[in-house]
């Protein structure tokens, strides 16, 4: 008896019909084995009939194909949502950043030159070791040298202020989606 009842009990749930909360709890409780009070008994003796009508085999057929159609709605309903949420935000804010990033690496390299030269000159020749760094090589070109260093002082600073509206935005879409 106690098996057809977790079976009604979750085929409520599935329905989305009765109070959630107490029909969860009067499941959790059978699934424990331990007895009903009589007030959720009463509860379920109206619940039951109610939503899955009479005991007949052919009521509970009907019954279990509407509780598989409803849970096959959801699950499609979520797939556009995950669709939605991956052509929209995923693709358009890892795409900027991952540019930004390379930007910063590639504007750092360069900045760097003065450390990173010293441990290069074994594996590269003397004469062609500005051509590692092309960015210094076409700064110091046109004599703006030290626009390099403060190109990468700007990709810094911007980086928290990145890192803060990226933050600001997710905190924002888990209140409104709660």
């Amino acid at each position: 008896m106690s098996e057809d009842l977790i079976g009604a009990i979750q085929q409520i749930l599935i329905l989305g019909k009765g109070d959630p909360g107490r029909l969860e709890y009067l499941l959790d409780l059978l699934q424990k084995g331990r007895p009903l009070p009589e007030s959720d008994q009463k509860y379920l003796q109206l619940m039951i009939p109610l939503y899955l009508g009479p005991k007949d085999s052919d009521s509970y057929q009907k019954n279990a194909e509407l509780a598989l159609e409803r849970l096959h709605d959801e699950v499609k309903e979520l797939r556009e949502k995950i669709q939605k949420i991956e052509r929209k935000g995923f693709e358009k804010y890892v795409g900027r950043k991952t540019v930004l990033f390379f930007v910063t690496v590639f504007v750092g390299w360069n900045t760097l030159q003065s450390y990173i030269a010293p441990f290069l000159t074994g594996v590269i020749p003397g004469g062609n070791i500005s051509y590692v760094f092309p960015l210094n090589l076409a700064a110091n070109y046109a004599n703006y040298g030290s626009v390099v260093w403060f190109g990468f002082l700007v990709l810094l600073m911007s980086w928290p202020f990145i890192g803060a509206i990226h933050l600001a935005k997710f905190i924002i879409s888990r209140k409104i989606s709660n």
